[in-house]
């Protein structure tokens, strides 16, 4: 019993450092990091002299500098003993041992407050603020102003010709006002965090760890990093997918952007991927960009012009395939469908093939291709058949009533294939599944809208 007693001592004491390095401690209690919070005290902030240290203790800087000044009242320090040697000094004063700083926590002493960790979990820490929400009015008013800049651009570009897209439009935007007034507000999930710290890192002199991480450190070399500005960001872009689903639909038929846009946002599958943030939306957002431009953009028979057009379109697919590595067959798949403009694809190709090659040779292989099925894949793929029901029945109605067979060429050809390749690949992973969504959507209009006398 003895020594049963013993090894069960001895796991434990092995395991616990491993589960506390998962959630986030307070000492000696949240209740006194509140009461620091809500005082009316000023801080100043120093880092460690690591760039994840300094790229994390940007990110508290901004949070805190929405509800306090900068001073001299309380000495906010971040990072951990061994690269700070400002907590070095004080860290006594915590009764805890030195391995201690390296596990994600918020010590709250008599006139400093310590915020600690590793690289590689300090961006647990941002929990502790998950309850501020004091947006400066700074980026209140550039969000509305950006928002109704994108509608009214949009509302204009839609409203030209003599068909009701710029109705339908106003309807939509009208939709999702009332849905942000009374949606609750998105959180941080873990992965986007991860991401996020990433980005942070690079926004202050350090080297990125992923393509997606170096698209957020450029962002917020610009945007103050903080919670409110990046809920902001997020609706934008929910905005921009709205905007881009009527320019999937027919050129002559912009109106039926409007079924493209419910058969998105019908889904509740859909719509819970926008509850939280985890840097899909900006793929979504992307992916939509792009098949709007393939969608709408006649390529000039000049060969200067193409070339231009051909350049646009490989940045957008790039940018794309930055955010999300698995659509990086849209390249070929456009190729396939469009075969014809044989110096423009040479052209996508290979500008897309050499951008793809420098971003991996400066971030790395992305994480490999799983080799088996997800262990939820099929679930979540029945969720999607079932949330997608309407559009799969709308098509195959259109379909056995037209009788006619689609053309391996142009718009409907693309989105057909970029469906039937995504959607199996969706199980493998299953965050593809949101992509998957627009491209059914979207296919499904574009056949109604040809197979209808």
């Amino acid at each position: 019993m003895k020594r049963a007693l013993i090894l069960i001592a001895f796991i434990l004491t092995v395991a616990l450092p491993l589960v506390s390095a998962e959630t986030l401690s307070y000492y000696p209690n949240q209740s006194a990091f509140q009461a620091f919070l809500d005082s009316n005290s000023s801080y100043t902030i120093v880092a460690g002299n690591e760039s994840w240290a300094r790229g994390w203790a940007y990110y508290i800087d901004e949070r805190l500098h929405t509800i306090k000044p900068h001073g001299n009242d309380t000495l906010v320090l971040v990072g951990n003993v061994y690269n700070n040697p400002l907590m070095m000094r004080v860290w006594n004063r915590t009764g805890l041992s030195e391995n201690a700083s390296l596990l994600p926590s918020i010590i709250v002493l008599n006139d400093t407050v310590l915020i600690t960790g590793s690289k590689d979990n300090i961006y647990m820490t941002e929990r502790a603020f998950e309850g501020l929400w004091n947006p400066p009015r700074s980026s209140v008013v550039a969000f509305s102003s950006i928002s109704f800049l994108i509608f009214m651009i949009f509302l204009v570009c839609l409203s030209r010709d003599n068909s009701h897209a710029g109705s339908f439009y106003l309807l939509a935007s009208s939709l999702l006002g009332l849905w942000y007034l009374t949606a609750e507000r998105p959180v941080l999930t873990e992965g986007f965090l991860r991401y996020l710290f990433q980005g942070l890192e690079f926004a202050t002199g350090g080297a990125p760890g992923s393509p997606l991480g170096a698209i957020i450190g450029a962002t917020f070399r610009v945007v103050a990093p903080i919670e409110e500005n990046i809920v902001f960001i997020h609706w934008t872009l929910i905005l921009l997918i709205l905007s881009f689903s009527f320019y999937l639909a027919p050129k002559r038929a912009r109106e039926l952007g409007f079924m493209i846009f419910g058969l998105i946002f019908v889904s509740p599958m859909f719509r819970e991927n926008l509850y939280h943030i985890n840097g899909s939306t900006l793929g979504l957002a992307a992916l939509a960009i792009v098949l709007a431009i393939i969608s709408n953009v006649a390529f000039s028979p000049e060969k200067w012009k193409a070339l231009l057009q051909t350049f646009i379109l490989s940045i957008f697919t790039l940018l794309t395939i930055a955010i999300n590595p698995y659509l990086v067959l849209i390249p070929i798949i456009f190729v396939l469908t469009f075969p014809k403009r044989h110096l423009r694809n040479y052209a996508y190709l290979m500008i897309t093939s050499i951008g793809v090659f420098l971003m991996y040779t400066q971030f790395g292989m992305p994480p490999g291709i799983p080799k088996s099925i997800d262990p939820s894949g099929w679930r979540y793929l029945e969720r999607f058949l079932f949330n997608s029901s309407l559009a799969l029945t709308a098509m195959a109605y259109t379909a056995l009533k037209g009788r006619r067979r689609i053309k391996m060429r142009g718009q409907t050809a693309f989105l057909l294939l970029m469906t039937m390749v995504y959607l199996p690949i969706a199980l493998f992973v299953p965050p593809l599944f949101p992509y998957c969504f627009i491209l059914l959507a979207a296919l499904t209009i574009r056949m109604i809208h040809s197979f209808t006398p």
